[in-house]
């Protein structure tokens, strides 16, 4: 008896009712299936929404969907998407007439939820960009992006590999770096943080 060989995904799989509704959205990422709970009602707000869009969408029981995200906090929907979409440092920045720009370097932050919560802030607060190291940092995952809350679909994320470099590359375009430290004296808000700046955020525990 020939054994069935196991189906295997390289498109990751996004989980989540504000992800997968900010990733459609957003418009900058390919978005191949969507498998939605059967306990969704046709008439829902998200099933209506997602009619709109014209793309596949499988009706599945709740756990169908657990069992492909391999997490229960699914929330009954889950899309098949392209990878994620990175920008250049390049593009991010500001125009030269711009007074203002704020940027966000995390340097060793590893847990995804942490990166999925400073995404979440990020997005809030009016921040610009946001630059992730290759190493040391956790990249865009189906875990940040849930925890991010679907920040992750508008806030433009860079990988940069020499962070030194790119910090330097920023200060010659007219940014002030500036790096968090809890032994620090003096506290942010008394910090002069208008025009351009890079504020490092990372080494968690360390």
């Amino acid at each position: 008896m020939s054994k069935r060989k196991k189906t295997t995904f390289s498109s990751p799989l996004l989980y989540g009712v504000h992800p997968v509704v900010e990733t459609l959205r957003a418009g900058k990422r390919r978005i191949e299936k969507i498998y939605l709970a059967r306990e969704f009602p046709e008439d829902s707000e998200l099933s209506i929404e997602l009619k709109k869009t014209e793309l596949p969408i499988r009706r599945v029981p709740g756990n169908d969907i657990t069992s492909l995200t391999a997490t229960p906090h699914h929330q009954g929907i889950a899309a098949r998407v392209g990878p994620f979409p990175y920008v250049d440092v390049q593009s991010m920045l500001p125009r030269p007439a711009a007074t203002r720009s704020v940027l966000l370097i995390l340097d060793g932050i590893q847990d995804p939820v942490n990166v999925g919560t400073i995404l979440r802030t990020a997005e809030c607060f009016g921040a610009d960009a946001i630059l992730l190291t290759k190493d040391r940092c956790a990249s865009i995952t189906p875990v940040v992006e849930k925890a991010s809350a679907g920040a992750s679909a508008h806030v433009p994320v860079a990988r940069v590999v020499n962070l030194v470099r790119t910090i330097e590359q920023l200060k010659q375009g007219g940014y002030w770096i500036y790096a968090s430290d809890p032994r620090s004296g003096d506290a942010y808000d008394g910090a002069d943080l208008t025009g351009r700046i890079g504020l490092v955020l990372g080494s968690e525990g360390k």
